[in-house]
């Protein structure tokens, strides 16, 4: 309880940007969230279309590698020393070595700029969301792009140290591969790197489910939102690894044939509009239980010393019209 009171001393307590009274259980978040995205069907479709827009770049380099791969494999020959006296070379080792180049030119160009982008679409999209949660009417465009003109540089600041993890993660994954299908063994520093930046977008994702909605219901300073973040993280680590990893397993189910694909589909369709809206709603229960409770606690303080400052402020007024009645009560003595 000492180390949660040090964290939550920390804080920088304020009222966040709602309109109403907050909700403090858990479930209650979660159901709001629920009927939030019932109600707002429609435009959270739009929103996700936008952020698939956003992902453009991958989605184009992925299609551009491929199609280099397949003009690596159609150019190369494959044969296994077929013939007499030729001397047919197997080129399977050169394909590979170029496939290998392939990718990791083109992710390791494509990730972060991606990054960049979805984390400028995303500030549009998480303002959005916020509102709908706290049952403001949205007007897709508009506050699309008045969340965008407000909270560009948050996200692009955390989208942007994301893309440097993810893209340094990816490259070090190629490299492993490509030196085990190579030489059977990769060096041993390229494992170093990829399990580095695997631990630290773990972290950071960590960060990230507290700290983007944070983003959209308060209004800090930069290093207030670090800071606070930070703190929440660590008193909450319990429920916030769990999302996390909820979130994370999610994604893992892409990669799996048919539910890979089931999900994928949901994803495109309203997959990053639902997982905001949720992440908004997990960022309020989190602040629910922290700096709005800290907030009304100051507040119920300071109720009691403002009205314990004006009884003090009644008794001096009575104290002084009572030194004062009698001097009016007094009569002039005839001479």
């Amino acid at each position: 309880m000492s180390a949660v009171n040090n964290l939550a001393a920390k804080l920088t307590v304020k009222r966040d940007l709602s309109p109403e009274g907050r909700v403090t259980n858990y479930k209650g978040r979660i159901r709001q969230a629920m009927m939030a995205i019932q109600m707002n069907l429609t435009k959270l479709v739009l929103l996700n279309l936008l952020m698939v827009v956003a992902c453009a770049p991958l989605i184009a380099m992925y299609f551009v590698t491929r199609s280099q791969e397949q003009a690596v494999v159609a150019g190369l020959n494959f044969s296994t020393g077929i013939g007499v006296g030729f001397g047919v070379v197997d080129d399977t080792l050169i394909a590979i070595e170029k496939i290998y180049d392939i990718r990791l030119m083109g992710y390791g160009l494509a990730i972060f700029p991606t990054c960049l982008l979805v984390g400028l679409f995303a500030s549009g999209l998480y303002y959005c969301c916020r509102n709908m949660l706290w049952g403001t009417k949205v007007k897709v465009v508009s506050h699309f792009f008045r969340g965008v003109k407000r909270n560009w540089y948050k996200y692009m600041l955390s989208f942007a140290w994301l893309g440097a993890l993810a893209t340094g993660f990816a490259c070090s994954l190629i490299m492993v591969l490509k030196e085990n299908a190579l030489s059977g063994a990769a060096n041993a520093g390229w494992w170093v790197l990829m399990i580095a930046c695997a631990v630290i977008a773990f972290l950071s994702a960590l960060y990230m489910a507290v700290g983007q909605g944070m983003y959209v219901c308060y209004k800090y300073t930069m290093k207030e939102y670090i800071r606070n973040t930070a703190c929440l993280t660590m008193i909450m680590i319990v429920p916030t690894v769990f999302v996390t990893l909820f979130f994370a397993g999610v994604m893992a189910l892409s990669f799996v044939n048919i539910l890979g694909i089931f999900i994928l589909i949901m994803m495109v369709m309203i997959g990053f509009s639902a997982y905001a809206m949720f992440n908004v709603a997990f960022s309020q229960y989190v602040t629910d239980n922290m700096i709005a409770y800290l907030y009304e606690e100051q507040e119920k303080i300071k109720a009691k010393e403002i009205e314990k400052l004006n009884k003090q402020k009644n008794k001096e007024k009575k104290k002084q019209q009572q030194t004062k009645a009698p001097q009016y009560g007094k009569k002039k003595k005839k001479k």
